[in-house]
């Protein structure tokens, strides 16, 4: 059994890439795009499996689509990135010292070995370094193990630099024999267009609650109820989901959960944010009540600070900027950002005395869900 199915977790994507094994017409150069979190890594992974799968025929899943058997040597060794044929290049800083490169490479595949799904966090500066390319070019250009269709997967392809590409786009170019390019990003306009042309661009899709709220439940015991939570939440993205899933009790976590409840306020029904208020903040802890609260008063206020000026350097809250900017929208014209700050610290005020807390957010919610929609109708 693979780690994961890949035909109900990206079945889009999936399908174009069976129809295309099942008819012989494999590309030699895949370029996979999609917000992060998606499956990039994992469909490309899938798709490595299913080109060396020792089974025949392939298994079929629920959805009528082959499936690699996840149990042959092939499929074991290709899933815990350990296969022969497999090569992968992601960002790396620049290190003084190789053993320090190897280091941090070996770390980087044993998260990912324990978790596809995994969303990696790099630096500015990191890169795909031309040297990986030269290095994984080399290997490519001896013959293949007889019955080994070799995949190099060069993951986050918006971190390579133009020195990088051109020795790509070689590759590319002249693929080599048995040999399968599958290269990953979150915005494929980043590229060369020359690396865009060459390439079978296939858009991944949002992943379906449902698909997720399984994988949660199968790789992380939770139980049904704060499955269906995380699985709404994290937007379609099953490493957001893994991520709180995983990290619940981290401040990390507690702000991502505190700013997709703010971010609820905005784009969900005034019950659903009620729900995920009960669900996911301990509502009678008070300092955990407080910490929320202000949270959103932070994130209000850069809103605000980016539909007066347009200014990104204006928002504190970075690891948000994105969809801060694209909730600036309704803080436009008559303001929703009065009746929040207000609202807010009405209810800070209140929490220092002894009222239920549950009851008092629910209210704030409605209260600010009201407002926003009401002034930007």
């Amino acid at each position: 059994m693979t780690p994961f199915d890949i035909s109900q977790i990206q079945p889009r994507a999936w399908k174009i890439l069976t129809r295309a094994y099942e008819n012989d017409r494999v590309a030699g150069t895949y370029l996979f795009y999609g917000a992060d979190g998606v499956g990039r890594w994992p469909l490309a992974l899938a798709f490595a499996a299913l080109l060396n799968c020792e089974e025949n025929p392939r298994p079929k899943s629920d959805t009528g689509l082959p499936v690699p058997c996840g149990q042959c040597y092939a499929c074991r060794n290709i899933f815990n990135l350990g296969f022969e044929g497999l090569f992968t290049a992601f960002p790396l800083p620049k290190f003084d010292s190789k053993d320090k490169e190897i280091d941090l490479t070996n770390e980087i595949l044993e998260q990912k070995r324990q978790e596809p799904f995994k969303q990696l966090s790099f630096e500015a500066n990191d890169s795909i370094r031309i040297d990986t390319a030269r290095s994984i070019k080399k290997h490519l250009s001896s013959k293949a193990s007889v019955g080994v269709r070799r995949v190099a997967l060069f993951h986050q392809m918006e971190k390579m630099r133009a020195a990088s590409a051109d020795a790509l786009l070689k590759m590319i170019e002249e693929p080599p024999a048995d040999t399968v390019i599958i290269l990953t990003t979150e915005r494929p306009e980043s590229l060369l267009p020359t690396i865009q042309s060459r390439s079978q661009v296939i858009r991944l899709d949002r992943i379906p609650p449902a698909a997720m709220e399984n994988y949660l439940i199968e790789h992380y015991d939770l139980n049904p109820v704060k499955a269906t939570v995380l699985a709404r939440l994290a937007e379609g993205s099953l490493g957001k989901a893994v991520e709180m899933a995983t990290t619940e009790d981290d401040d990390l976590s507690r702000r991502s959960v505190g700013f997709m409840l703010f971010k609820s306020l905005f784009v969900d029904s005034g019950a659903e944010t009620i729900s995920h208020l009960v669900d996911l903040v301990k509502t009678r802890d008070r300092g955990h009540a407080r910490e929320l609260l202000i949270q959103w008063q932070s994130l209000t206020a850069d809103c605000n600070r980016y539909a007066a000026t347009g200014n990104e350097s204006d928002i504190v809250n970075v690891d948000f900027k994105s969809d801060l900017i694209r909730l600036s929208s309704y803080f436009q014209g008559s303001q929703p950002a009065e009746l929040m700050v207000q609202a807010i610290k009405l209810a800070l005020d209140d929490i220092a005395l002894n009222v239920h807390i549950p009851g008092l957010l629910a209210a704030l919610s409605l209260k600010l869900k009201a407002g926003i929609h009401r002034q930007s109708a």
